[in-house]
């Protein structure tokens, strides 16, 4: 809900300062300047802050609608909402225009935020762990993953750098049309509030665990499974396939909730 509002905050802003970068002809140039490139400014500013920026999150999950929930970061809702000041303040630039310069460039500007703006929105926004399985909204269409389908022993701890989920998967469980199935289901997990290697973990637990996947979605299962992990009783990571080359084996190490694999 936070990330929503901070999505409309940033496209309402957008578009009143645009309004009144359009209404109004202030006399003084720096701040006529400020009038008309604030907000892009601002965006710009915000988006390059970010850029290098990986939270790790918490070694937990939110409970939501009887799911454990692993929610969007606060890295990509300042992210798109910067994209979108910029977009919506440089699309009223245009419109003002006042000649051809004046209209082509900030057109052509709101569409080059427009391109990561779009890529950003087609990224799914959380992560749902259900007593029936692995849920991935998505922006149009929910992917979602039977615990059955899932490969004992996997997934691995995901790199911090690389910040992707590889979900070894049946393909005949999938819910989705038989042209996008594939054996390796690779979920974007760097826009997600919440450690890689305790959502790794807790996805292993419950492949190999099916007596407590009724009780997800409950506050004292959430309890119970972080210290079942913290003390060490996620499931090893098995080597992967012949067939599967994205990830290799991760090494030992130390998770975030102080257990060793």
């Amino acid at each position: 809900m936070r990330h929503q509002r901070w999505l409309l905050a940033a496209m309402a802003l957008g578009v009143a300062w645009g309004a009144a970068a359009v209404a109004f002809d202030v006399p003084v140039l720096a701040l006529d300047l400020l009038l008309h490139l604030g907000p892009t400014l601002a965006g710009v500013a915000a988006f390059v802050t970010l850029i290098g920026w990986r939270p790790a999150g918490p070694a937990t999950f939110t409970v939501e609608d009887d799911a454990f929930v692993a929610p969007v970061n606060a890295r990509r809702t300042v992210e798109i909402a910067a994209l979108i000041l910029v977009v919506t303040s440089q699309a009223a630039l245009a419109i003002e225009g006042g000649g051809l310069v004046d209209t082509l460039l900030p057109a052509v500007l709101a569409l080059v935020a427009a391109v990561p703006l779009a890529r950003s929105l087609r990224v799914p926004g959380q992560v749902e762990l259900r007593p029936s399985g692995l849920r991935v909204p998505g922006r149009w269409r929910a992917v979602d993953v039977p615990w059955e389908a899932l490969r004992p022993g996997t997934p691995w701890a995901p790199r911090l750098r690389t910040q992707r989920l590889d979900l070894v998967v049946a393909t005949g469980y999938l819910v989705l049309p038989p042209s996008e199935r594939r054996a390796v289901l690779g979920v974007p997990i760097d826009v997600l509030d919440v450690h890689p290697w305790f959502l790794a973990d807790a996805v292993r637990y419950y492949v190999a665990h099916p007596e407590h996947r009724a009780a997800i979605g409950r506050r004292a299962e959430l309890e119970r499974l972080t210290l079942r992990l913290r003390d060490g009783g996620a499931p090893p990571a098995l080597p992967p396939g012949p067939a599967v080359v994205r990830q290799p084996r991760p090494s030992p190490r130390q998770s975030p909730a102080g257990h060793r694999r």
